[in-house]
């Protein structure tokens, strides 16, 4: 009788090396992310422009989404994710030689910018190699390590950016950053996820066509789209409401991030668990009107320490949104157009994350910070209730079939078996 070898299971080696890669990533986070726009400001001296080109990087770079999956459809997805995430922290290690704040800000936003090509190919990847029934939780899992190793780097790294140069500190992180995408193209796509032979790229025009063909994700695109108008208008008038209003101390804001940080770790636990059960777009649903209570916190504050209960919440349910977001776009597309789903979501974030926060600041002159906070709690219910009354999401699509390799009896103790610590 031959003896039965011990081997890995695909899913258990795709979460531990998706575990390295984001101890690696959360130590890059953690090291860079946190200190960028006070570096640019205290530091640099960056105008109000500057730091609005900063924030507004990424969300440019969204907008060319459709581009990048026409680009990567019908080929193999993992160079996309590696290259750009290598080439976008691998721009950070040239802040050693700059000084100034243009230089500064330029890399820093072509950074973010470069980054965003990742995106659609990030999306397939996760479809393909774990299981429906497990990637919410496999996924809370990996984002538990990744923010819990960010928040002690930037524990360690707030106090050496006060003994020395961000010239020292930004390159060493960067390198963490290149470091994370190599292990992650260690990640192996089964071969279930290949492609079949004669596949016809599709054309911008038939991943745009999505919207007019899919009339339920239509509805819960245009659904985020009016919700993430509505948070991102406000969001620099949080600071706003901080400083001039409250008069709130640094600590303070340090404080607010540190509660911040520790129930999103929170969040994603819960969240992985309850989108398994559940699916995506309850879990949206629910994330979005959580994100509405933050401006209600904001209209009815008068001291700073009222606004700790506003940073519990950010952290619930942004993690509970990041987690949903990319499994709603699995809720609605087949497998071979996941990337061209994702990039339309990806360009509707960049139209909304372009405008909107220019926005703002023309909206607290016309009704007030507290009329602005009103305002944008307004857009998130009605953007709740688009999804809620406008999505009619089949939920029983696309579930394997009863002995296929993604409802295999074995998934659970393949879970079990990835989130053991190794040797």
């Amino acid at each position: 009788m031959l003896r039965r070898r011990k081997t890995t299971s695909p899913i258990t080696e795709a979460y531990q090396w998706d575990l390295r890669t984001a101890l690696l990533a959360g130590f890059y986070m953690g090291s860079i992310q946190p200190f960028l726009a006070k570096i640019a400001r205290g530091d640099l001296h960056a105008s109000a422009f500057q730091l609005s080109l900063m924030m507004a990087a990424p969300f440019i770079g969204n907008l060319f989404s459709p581009l990048w999956a026409q680009q990567m459809e019908g080929k193999s997805k993992m160079p996309f994710a590696v290259w750009s995430w290598t080439v976008a922290r691998g721009l950070l290690i040239f802040l050693a030689f700059v000084s100034s704040s243009w230089p500064f800000v330029l890399l820093v936003a072509l950074s973010s910018i470069t980054m965003t090509v990742a995106t659609p190919a990030y999306v397939s990847i996760m479809k393909d190699i774990y299981p429906d029934t497990l990637r919410g939780r496999l996924m809370s899992y990996i984002r538990v390590f990744m923010q819990g190793m960010a928040f002690i780097t930037a524990l360690v790294v707030g106090r050496l950016l006060d003994l020395t140069s961000y010239q020292v500190i930004f390159p060493i992180g960067a390198v963490f950053g290149i470091a994370a995408a190599w292990t992650f193209s260690r990640i192996r796509i089964p071969r279930r996820a290949e492609l079949p032979e004669f596949y016809i790229r599709p054309s911008i025009k038939s991943t745009l066509n999505i919207l007019r063909e899919d009339r339920n994700y239509r509805w819960f695109a245009f659904s985020v789209f009016v919700y993430g108008f509505g948070n991102l208008l406000v969001q620099p008038l949080y600071t706003l409401f901080q400083v001039d209003v409250l008069h709130i101390t640094n600590t303070q804001v340090a404080n607010m991030a540190n509660l911040q940080s520790i129930t999103a770790i929170l969040g994603y636990f819960y969240w992985g668990r309850f989108l398994d059960r559940r699916g995506a777009l309850p879990t949206v649903l629910i994330s979005t009107l959580l994100v509405g209570m933050i401006n209600v916190v904001y209209l009815t504050a008068g001291r700073v320490e009222h606004l700790y209960l506003a940073a519990i919440i950010a952290g619930i349910s942004f993690s509970g949104i990041e987690l949903s977001y990319l499994n709603a776009t699995l809720t609605f597309a087949d497998r071979s157009r996941i990337a061209q789903y994702q990039s339309i979501h990806s360009a509707l974030l960049g139209v909304r994350g372009t405008i909107a926060p220019l926005l703002g600041p023309v909206l607290m002159h016309a009704v007030g910070l507290r009329g602005a906070f009103a305002v944008s709690l307004v857009m998130i219910l009605i953007g709740a209730a688009m999804q809620y009354f406008g999505v009619r999401a089949r939920y029983d699509d696309g579930e394997p079939a009863p002995g296929s390799p993604d409802s295999d009896e074995d998934r659970e103790a393949a879970m079990t078996n990835a989130a053991k610590p190794q040797r």
